[in-house]
């Protein structure tokens, strides 16, 4: 039922979702590893996007933006902070431009629409990668004023992606239809999301 890179993803997803703000502050070059290697994931399709299915290049981009993450995260550490923000904000960005195309949820049509795309989701269209850069921007630059809230929502969010990302094989079998699925996999994410963010909160005395 799990493949290789499905066990790697809930491992590295449950790491990040319930105890990011920790290997933050204790193991930084893994954190810049694995905000990197997001960016590189999410990207990818941008600048090949013949290949952006395929297991090898997904595999290949999250490494080599991984590898870079890794590498500036001692040296530049507030180029990390702001990242950690920014890969967020580029998922924030991807959905909302995917829920201006469809006109909001008001209808089941644009609902199976918007619970259709991919999970995690790529810039399929143009107004899908700008807002992926503007939120992307801004909240890198929110990051930076708030450091410790945008470290905890960003691991716990893009922990909760890479697990859901990790499962969708078995949300798959669990659900008939495309809309179910993709349903599933979005409350899923939302949900692990706003968890792990309580949950770090709560360990650092913050709740």
């Amino acid at each position: 039922m799990f493949n290789g890179q499905d066990i790697v993803l809930i491992v590295l997803g449950i790491i990040s979702c319930f105890m990011g703000y920790s290997m933050f502050r204790n193991m930084l070059p893994l954190w810049g590893f694995l905000v990197g290697g997001w960016i590189g994931y999410t990207l990818m399709p941008g600048f090949l996007p013949a290949q952006s299915g395929q297991v090898l290049y997904q595999i290949g981009s999250f490494l080599v933006g991984g590898i870079i993450g890794a590498l500036i995260s001692m040296p530049l550490y507030f180029v990390i902070i702001f990242l950690s923000g920014g890969a967020l904000g580029m998922l924030m960005g991807i959905l909302t431009g995917a829920l201006i195309e469809v006109g909001g949820l008001s209808s089941i049509r644009q609902l199976t629409t918007f619970t259709s795309m991919s999970f995690p989701p790529f810039p399929q269209t143009a107004l899908q990668f700008i807002l992926m850069v503007i939120f992307g921007l801004v909240l890198g630059g929110v990051a930076i004023g708030f450091q410790k809230f945008m470290i905890c929502a960003s691991s716990a969010f893009l922990g909760a992606a890479a697990i859901m990302t990790g499962l969708t094989g078995t949300v798959f079998l669990a659900s008939n239809t495309d809309m179910g699925r993709s349903a599933v996999m979005l409350a899923g994410w939302l949900i692990l999301g706003l968890l792990g963010l309580f949950l770090q909160f709560r360990m650092m005395g913050e709740v």
